[in-house]
């Protein structure tokens, strides 16, 4: 695969007069440790920010200790809940562990106890974020989540919008643009860089989803190849999404 200056999403920077800010969300930390830290060495690399979307059940005080370790040494990463056992509650449509299946009385309780857990392995270095598994709650979750305290709310961008909180919405799926790219017999790279090209705009904020348990090898290294080029750009900020979530609320 090829990667150039020609990347569409440089060339896409080169065309604004303002900067963007880009995150990087990976979501199930708690599962598949070995690749998570895989995919730790290669952002660390690359020099670009990662937030981890936490199960609270599956993160085990080893990683909590390894991501503890890393994060002393100097790199950044950002942690927050990513819902509480990732297990579906629907009996029909499609999956949601935060849906209208269960009261708000069980889901708060869940929501309860899942940042309790998260707070006990790190503390202060978890953001008042939520990130639903699957990217999808019921209407009436975002207001629950601000009654208990969370600060935000990270979907996919063409989630029904809410007025409860603010939201930090990913705009590309890594592993689904990555698939639909060998269907095609195309490119990946040059896929996943037209995808998230395709939403940059001047002052924009513009998200990149990974689930690390599904990257190979050569996924990782393709990523590190992107990104090592694109935070060269004057015009590309990478961010964690608390620091994007301060920024937004300076400029509106």
């Amino acid at each position: 695969m090829t990667i150039s200056r020609r990347d569409p999403l440089l060339q896409a920077l080169d065309r604004l007069d303002a900067p963007v800010n880009f995150f990087v969300r990976d979501d199930d930390a708690g599962w598949a440790d070995q690749r998570l830290i895989a995919l730790l060495r290669i952002m660390d690399a690359a020099g670009v920010p990662i937030d981890l979307a936490a199960i609270p059940t599956a993160v085990t005080p080893v990683l909590g200790e390894q991501l503890a370790a890393r994060r002393s040494a100097g790199q950044v990463i950002g942690i927050h809940q990513h819902g509480y056992a990732h297990g579906n509650h629907e009996t029909t449509g499609r999956k949601c562990e935060f849906g209208a299946a269960r009261d708000a009385a069980q889901r708060g309780s869940d929501l309860r106890l899942g940042r309790e857990r998260l707070q006990e392995l790190f503390g202060d270095a978890l953001d008042p974020i939520f990130t639903p598994p699957w990217n999808r709650v019921s209407a009436d979750t975002p207001p629950l989540l601000a009654a208990l305290g969370y600060a935000a709310l990270s979907r996919d961008v063409t989630a029904l919008p809410q007025q409860a909180l603010p939201e930090v919405a990913v705009h590309t799926d890594w592993s689904k643009q990555w698939r639909l790219a060998g269907e095609s017999r195309s490119d990946p790279a040059a896929q996943i860089a037209c995808h998230v090209a395709a939403h940059v705009k001047a002052g924009a904020s513009v998200g990149l989803m990974l689930h690390h348990e599904t990257m190979s090898d050569l996924e990782l290294q393709t990523l590190f190849d992107l990104l090592a080029l694109w935070r060269q750009h004057p015009n590309a900020r990478w961010l964690l999404m608390n620091r994007i979530l301060i920024h937004e609320a300076l400029t509106t």
